[in-house]
């Protein structure tokens, strides 16, 4: 597994960057700590001039991308050099979270992610992404509705409006997304269509994830709390419920954009330009949170969405727990 691994190395950097590898064994790879040395492979090689350790993993279980990247500069330091995260495969939404991480890693003939070149080549997902778009609201409901119910056959569009509260139109439509993005396997049988998903829980997941994007329509800060049952916890005072992360000093919170609506028109709530002692920041979300939420808390998938962006490394670190705890 290891000489072939490594020969796929050498031939995908041969066929896409033509450049010739020589990769040996890293004698210093025996000098570090238990935890790193029984888990990875290390190859020392110069890669356009410049010395790297190519670390390759060889486990069958990923690692979050924040232990990646933490190994990385471990074995930077005591390489003093470059290092490179190596697997046969990754899954999508991992390798995304690399990239924001800025780990240089190589899946052989699938994707490398070179910063320090300015290289970022996705054989497999070029075409894919030139043709992404973002799935509308009702889909994107759908799709966790699945993945959170377990529901992955037979749906029909005439069944989900009493499930999510849409319109069967509006549903139709969100089914015939879903066939237009490929997913899920669609069928007909008299005037009723159907849907079932081959891939299921974590693979389904990775399948739609360029599809999905965050439910956040907009953010701004208010003088109190507003008196509702449908209030949920949302961003960083969600993220602090299901992980180490601290509680953030001004609350935030979410609601669907009807249910602020009839809150603004019922208590007087003044927005306030900036966060201050006693204020909160309310997310108006694209679909109503309370449909997954658990315990006035935004779902784990959701709240993932809604932060994936974020810049903060110690955020980012906290996401990755976030998923890990998802009960697929």
């Amino acid at each position: 597994m290891e000489e072939e691994l490594i020969n796929q190395i050498k031939q995908y950097f041969a066929e896409t960057l033509d450049i010739e590898l020589t990769p040996r064994m890293w004698e210093k790879g025996s000098d570090l700590p238990q935890y790193l040395h029984s888990r990875y492979r290390f190859f020392q090689a110069r890669l356009l001039g410049i010395d790297c350790v190519f670390i390759v993993d060889e486990s069958e279980n990923e690692q979050t991308p924040g232990t990646v990247k933490k190994h990385l500069l471990q074995v930077q330091s005591r390489a003093n050099c470059l290092a490179l995260y190596v697997r046969a495969s990754i899954t999508s939404y991992n390798r995304k979270r690399l990239i924001q991480h800025s780990v240089p890693f190589v899946v052989p003939g699938n994707q490398m992610y070179l910063p320090f070149l300015g290289v970022d080549l996705r054989e497999h997902y070029v075409k894919q992404r030139r043709q992404r778009h973002s799935f509308r609201p009702a889909t994107q409901a759908l799709i966790l509705h699945v993945l959170y119910k377990r529901r992955y056959s037979s749906l029909m569009p005439s069944e989900m409006p009493q499930h999510l509260g849409y319109s069967r139109m509006t549903m139709t439509r969100a089914f015939d997304e879903l066939k237009s993005a490929g997913i899920g396997k669609h069928s007909n049988l008299g005037r009723e269509r159907y849907l079932d998903f081959p891939r299921k829980g974590a693979a389904l997941w990775e399948e739609v994830l360029r599809f999905l994007d965050s439910p956040v329509r907009r953010r701004f800060y208010v003088t109190h709390r507003p008196e509702s049952e449908a209030l949920v916890l949302s961003g960083l005072s969600a993220l602090a419920r299901y992980t180490m992360m601290g509680e953030p000093s001004v609350p935030i919170v979410a609601f669907s954009a009807e249910t602020w609506k009839n809150i603004a028109a019922s208590e007087e709530i003044a927005q306030v330009p900036y966060a201050e002692p006693g204020t909160l920041e309310v997310e108006v979300w694209k679909y109503d949170p309370v449909l997954f939420a658990r315990e006035r808390t935004a779902d784990r998938l959701s709240l993932y969405l809604s932060m994936m962006n974020d810049s903060d490394e110690r955020v980012q670190s906290a996401l990755d727990e976030l998923l890990g705890g998802v009960e697929w």
